[in-house]
């Protein structure tokens, strides 16, 4: 694994008998201070919510086409593994609890379905959310334009036409592919994402973890 997003993130345990990671305590860098802290991240089941040591909870909704690599996304996240079978996902909830020196996270992360059979459920899913990762994959430019109706949806679910306003990532996921096979130049998707749509945007593959885990801290 290499260093950086991965020694400030540490290790991540899912909170469900699927998986079993070390728990651990890595050294994690104050962007704002410039100072190292200290945090760990362990498995929890129950949540409650205790003011006086700032603990939080975050819901992160995964959104996109199907076939982007969503749940591979999540799953190299949290369980460090690389999925290579695709199978359709019906909004599939993982949960881990994330412990800094000055913020206790409970984090939720729904992997909802691709497909456009359940609008009512994705609609839900948005309305419950905190922050939105959503994914295209840079061989399909269906996908992005999927990416831009979901980034909508997200802005007309939460009644707010200010995109500064809401925690999302536009991720550009299977950048390792053949650069005869992609459909989405970086180039093209930094115009419209992060020039016109004033989002973050990055560039994943499922393969490389690090890129992964950037991903998602950019999110926390």
């Amino acid at each position: 694994m290499t260093s950086g997003v991965s020694d400030e993130l540490g290790s991540l345990k899912l909170n469900d008998d699927r998986a079993r990671l070390p728990t651990n305590s890595t050294s994690r860098r104050n962007y704002a201070t410039g100072q190292n802290q200290r945090h760990s991240l362990s498995s929890r089941r129950a949540v409650t919510v205790d003011h006086d040591n700032r603990e939080e909870k975050l819901r992160i909704v995964v959104l996109g086409a199907t076939k982007v690599g969503k749940t591979c996304l999540c799953q190299q996240f949290l369980q460090e593994k690389f999925v290579t079978d695709h199978k359709e996902t019906v909004d599939e909830m993982y949960s881990a609890e994330i412990a800094l020196s000055d913020r206790h996270i409970v984090l939720e992360i729904l992997d909802t379905a691709g497909i456009d059979e359940f609008p009512v459920m994705r609609r839900l899913a948005i309305a419950r959310g905190d922050a939105f990762l959503i994914v295209y994959a840079v061989n399909d430019a269906y996908s992005f334009g999927i990416a831009e109706q979901m980034r909508q949806l997200v802005l007309e679910v939460k009644h707010d036409l200010t995109p500064n306003s809401i925690p999302m990532v536009i991720v550009g996921n299977k950048c390792d592919v053949d650069t005869n096979l992609r459909e989405v130049s970086r180039d093209y998707a930094d115009n419209i994402i992060r020039d016109q749509w004033t989002l973050d945007h990055i560039e994943t593959t499922c393969h490389e973890r690090e890129s992964v885990l950037n991903a998602f801290h950019r999110l926390l």
